[in-house]
């Protein structure tokens, strides 16, 4: 069931452990060592619709949904990509921001397979490489993907990805695919890139309406990586913060079995241009209407935000 909730202007940030995907092992909690975080709520005290989605929505074709997947060493068995394309079809999203493929053939064979949608897999430096799928009748244009700092590969073992789209509503968005470093001690280097991406951004795009998605591989616990785009609150919103607040049952990594089980470290980032936009956050809980869901497609859950059009 949908539910709204109205986010105040600040949350003390809770204590909860790091969560990882790579796929490597859970990672170990970060001490807090300072002084306690403040998670400001998403555009301020915006209300929109948090909540968690099932494999066949009736989503609406005047919003922009845009979706994070880390689809974990694709296609994880022979039956996978004929499961994705059935839930591609069924959820019908209009863009996927797609993390860890490892079979590129068969990725386009999946894309091939799906009326009315077209995708690509990038290059990014490693054999779990960044893709989107998107529906040609939503989205109207597409740019070619753009690598993000080459070079960079302390902050960044896979270059982020960044293209435009444009949705039919007119509405106009730029996306930066991320897929960032996991496990324990490698805070330091997501906080690298947390800062690159940011300085990234204010340089360049201080005005556009702009979403950084993908498998951050960290939730935001009390000494975050991503402090710097969480205290600028004024400019930069995690969308995907009332679903960490809330039942850790919706988390994008439904793992079990370690301490620190399940975390929520798939985030979709929004700049402050978008936040009139926002209507929808939600978790789809794949797991929970696709049989063996997590042995034969992912170990992570899909995020979804919906954006309706500019007034």
């Amino acid at each position: 069931m949908k539910s709204t909730i109205s986010i105040a202007l600040s949350f003390a940030c809770l204590l909860i452990a790091c969560g990882t995907d790579d796929p490597d092992p859970v990672m170990n909690p970060v001490e807090d060592e300072g002084e306690e975080l403040l998670i400001v709520g998403p555009c301020g005290d915006k209300d929109y619709d948090v909540g968690t989605l099932q494999c066949s929505p009736a989503l609406s074709s005047d919003e922009l949904e845009v979706v994070t997947w880390n689809i974990e060493r694709f296609p994880m068995a022979d039956v996978t990509a004929g499961i994705v394309a059935t839930i591609i079809r069924e959820l019908d999203a209009d863009i996927y921001a797609l993390q860890e493929i490892s079979d590129v053939n068969t990725f386009t064979s999946l894309v091939n397979s799906i009326e009315g949608y077209d995708g690509m897999a990038v290059d990014v430096r490693g054999s779990i490489e960044l893709a989107f799928i998107y529906k040609t009748s939503e989205i109207t244009s597409i740019t070619a993907p753009t690598l993000l700092f080459s070079g960079e590969t302390t902050p960044f073992p896979r270059e982020p990805v960044e293209l435009d789209i444009t949705h039919s509503n007119g509405l106009r968005v730029k996306l930066i695919n991320i897929h960032l470093k996991c496990c324990d001690g490698s805070e330091s280097r997501r906080a690298a890139a947390s800062i690159r991406l940011k300085d990234y951004i204010d340089d360049n795009y201080s005005n556009d309406e702009l979403i950084i998605l993908g498998d951050w591989n960290e939730d935001f616990d009390n000494g975050s990586s991503f402090s710097n785009f969480i205290l600028d609150s004024q400019n930069y919103a995690f969308a995907d913060l009332p679903i960490y607040l809330g039942d850790s049952k919706n988390y994008s990594y439904p793992c079990t079995g370690a301490p620190f089980c399940p975390s929520h470290i798939d985030h979709i980032l929004i700049t402050n241009e978008l936040c009139d936009n926002l209507t929808a956050s939600k978790t789809i809980r794949l797991d929970d209407c696709v049989a063996d869901y997590l042995t034969t497609v992912s170990d992570h859950r899909p995020i979804m935000v919906s954006l309706k059009a500019d007034d």
